[in-house]
């Protein structure tokens, strides 16, 4: 190779942009071509790799500091090639005053994305039906070819105290005395009764919390008690995750205090997905707590159910029947950018 090059290029002129990318997602990997082109392309900077003249890697890097589309040719993959396009985006996003870049990484590209400084933050993903990972870099280092900033002048003022204020918010407790696996009754649950017996069961789950139908419950599931009892569950158990699956992403679940926050702060312990368009949406909103409970509401918009805090039947049911939709969710592009 005599003559590497990577240069910003325009996307609406440069056509080896998407004959790349074309060849290596659609072709190669079978992404869908409705998931690969989209309206990001239109306001990200572009970058095209060219090693003796000849068309060889592209990289977008969006405003917000999201690195995608990196793809390198086979003929000019396995020389290093990937470490280079890579560099560049980040020297760029370091030019333009970004701290911190993200991406969603195929989990076979794990350990290259990792040398350069990235982390993952999620668990593993499906997107255009292939494993994906979160990553992000938090601080995006000056280069060592920077020169260094010259000393700031700096008298002290003397001593002087730091006071933090107590917590003020108290941590919910139960008022409930309800075992989950014991408590085999079942209960009638209403709008009156319906966030006491959610806290209640979320906060006795040790493994797992499947919520399948938030975003048709947020009258519950978006109740600062609610996410309380989960905040403390993932604190108290490191074996224990939460699964939240949605059919439609609305802007109030993207807003204030809500499950989303929640994985964005918790990503490792608590993941929110949108179940795949294609399939029939149901009526029914349920929690499953470990392999037992069970809280179901077979209509949401009637805010009316039951609960059984020992039903191994039922839960296995219900939690199979969210497995098998979970399996085919997707992670929203609107909830990754949001947990990044």
């Amino acid at each position: 190779m005599s003559d590497v090059r990577i240069d910003i290029v325009d996307w609406d002129s440069c056509q080896p942009l998407r004959d790349i990318r074309r060849e290596v997602f659609i072709d190669e990997q079978q992404v869908p071509a409705e998931e690969e082109w989209d309206n990001y392309d239109a306001t990200a900077v572009h970058f095209l790799m060219s090693v003796d003249g000849e068309p060889a890697g592209t990289a977008r890097l969006l405003p917000d500091g999201h690195i995608g589309r990196v793809a390198i040719v086979r003929r000019w993959r396995g020389k290093g090639l990937g470490d280079d396009l890579m560099r560049r985006v980040m020297d760029h996003a370091r030019e333009k005053g970004m701290t911190i870049l993200a991406l969603s990484a195929q989990t076979q590209a794990l350990d290259f994305y990792t040398r350069l400084g990235f982390r993952v933050c999620s668990n593993e993903y499906i997107e255009a039906g292939i494993p994906h990972h979160a990553m992000i870099l938090d601080t995006l280092q000056q280069s060592s070819s920077q020169a260094e900033l010259p000393p700031i002048e700096f008298e002290s003022p003397g001593q002087f105290t730091i006071s933090n204020p107590p917590e003020q918010r108290e941590r919910y407790a139960s008022p409930l005395d309800h075992r989950l696996g014991e408590h085999g009754d079942l209960i009638e649950v209403d709008e009156d009764n319906a966030l006491v017996i959610a806290c209640d069961m979320a906060l006795q789950a040790r493994r797992r919390l499947l919520i399948h139908g938030a975003d048709l419950a947020q009258w519950l599931f978006h109740r600062r008690d609610f996410l309380d009892c989960c905040e403390q569950i993932v604190v108290s158990s490191r074996r224990l995750s939460i699964c939240v699956l949605v059919q439609d992403i609305r802007e109030e679940l993207l807003a204030g205090y809500s499950l989303v926050r929640l994985m964005q702060r918790f990503p490792s312990f608590c993941e929110v997905r949108r179940q795949h368009p294609d399939l029939p949406r149901e009526p029914r909103v349920y929690m499953v707590a470990d392999d037992t409970g069970i809280l179901m509401f077979p209509r949401a918009a009637l805010r009316s159910g039951f609960a059984r805090y020992a039903s191994a039947d039922q839960a296995r049911r219900w939690g199979n029947s969210f497995t098998e939709l979970w399996s085919t969710s997707q992670s929203d592009l609107a909830l990754r950018r949001l947990s990044l």
